[in-house]
């Protein structure tokens, strides 16, 4: 699905010289001898794994708690021991550590970071086209004051991005990158939004009997409106109809995973409402959508990727771009500066069909009037 990030070629050929196995590696860094412990007490399950990648694979990289990870990981699973980590618990969390492809720090660290596949199949965790693996979100952090900038992995909301603390160590089949934490399981959409702080729209989606039908479509894209957008736009919401609800909450789902490396300013993307789109702007770092801006992005869920926002998005967007002076992003976003080049995701970009909606919103989006109330009335213009 995604394209192969291999190394260059003058650090394959050293990485097939440097034939020291996994275990061998990992046994050699003193701040991942619990790592290896429990590895090793797996009997064969961790190498199978690793052996089950295709050569068509590209090779693999493996992301390695370190031992305080670990440490923490067994206080609040009540495990004594490395010995004692049961398998069945461990398993899904190995098989997300374990990334498809050689991924460099360097290729973490491009401007827009990197999407990458990983091992993590189970349905419980990956629902995604083609039976794709899970994938987890790479990017460098901006740098901190005296600090050099750190690598972020981000993946399932409920627990913050880990951070790689040891880059780019070989061993015979691609590379380690020892990490500061475990990733965390991702959930589906409705759990990841209400996560987020999309709370009311879930309230929504239960009643209008939608929520099935989001958790459980394979790869797509949720945008969702935060309580604060819900609540500043409640005086138009209690005058809708069901119908045009559901209609505002299609308008918001894709129905394809478009995370942001798959993201070009000014890319134009059919919403899952039949001859709508919405076009891409991406300002400083923040993505907007049919001119709102995403709160957090790449939300990583089980069935796709999600985008809380800080309004509800109209369908008349006349192009016009007024970056927040004061907005930052919180703590689960990752705005990078924009990639370049084509669209590298699972998603697909198509052109703009015709605009709905009626001269009214556009023009009240248009004087500066709320954004939310402007979308919501586009929104009921639909039926």
């Amino acid at each position: 699905m995604y394209p192969k990030t291999l190394l260059t070629a003058a650090l394959l050929a050293t990485s097939t010289v440097y034939a020291q196995t996994f275990l061998e590696a990992i046994q050699k860094t003193p701040e991942t001898s619990l790592f290896s412990a429990i590895v090793s007490g797996l009997n064969d399950t961790f190498n199978d794994l690793l052996q089950s990648l295709s050569p068509n694979d590209g090779g693999r990289t493996i992301l390695v708690p370190n031992n305080k990870a670990i440490e923490t990981f067994m206080v609040n699973n009540n495990i004594k021991t490395p010995a004692d980590v049961p398998i069945e618990k461990v398993i899904p969390f190995l098989s997300y550590h374990v990334l498809v492809n050689n991924v460099s720090s360097a290729q973490f660290a491009k401007p827009g970071g990197a999407i990458v596949q990983t091992k993590l199949q189970d349905e419980q965790y990956a629902l995604l086209r083609n039976d794709s693996g899970q994938v987890v979100f790479g990017t460098r952090k901006a740098r901190e004051e005296q600090k050099a900038p750190a690598i972020e992995i981000k993946s399932g909301v409920e627990g913050e991005p880990i951070k790689i603390v040891k880059e780019d160590v070989m061993f015979n089949q691609g590379l380690i990158h020892v990490v500061d934490g475990f990733l965390t399981l991702p959930t589906n959409c409705s759990k990841t939004i209400e996560y987020q702080g999309a709370e009311r729209l879930v309230g929504y989606i239960k009643r209008l009997g939608l929520l099935d039908g989001l958790d459980s479509y394979p790869g797509a894209t949720c945008f969702a409106p935060s309580d604060e957008a819900i609540e500043k736009a409640l005086p138009v919401l209690m005058n809708m109809t069901d119908a045009q609800i559901i209609d505002a909450i299609k308008f918001h789902t894709l129905l394809s995973a478009f995370y942001t490396p798959d993201l070009q300013d000014g890319q134009k993307i059919e919403t899952s409402l039949p001859g709508t789109s919405i076009t891409v702007n991406i300002v400083d770092g923040d993505y907007y959508f049919n001119g709102v801006m995403a709160k957090t992005t790449n939300d990583i869920a089980r069935n796709g990727v999600a985008y809380v926002l800080d309004g509800i998005m109209p369908t008349v967007f006349n192009g016009t771009i007024t970056p927040s002076k004061s907005s930052t992003t919180s703590a689960g976003s990752t705005s990078t500066a924009p990639p370049t080049g084509t669209s590298t995701g699972a998603g697909t970009t198509t052109s703009p069909p015709t605009g709905t909606g009626t001269p009214n919103a556009a023009a009240a989006a248009t004087a500066g009037g709320s954004m939310f109330v402007a979308g919501l009335l586009a929104l009921a213009a639909l039926v």
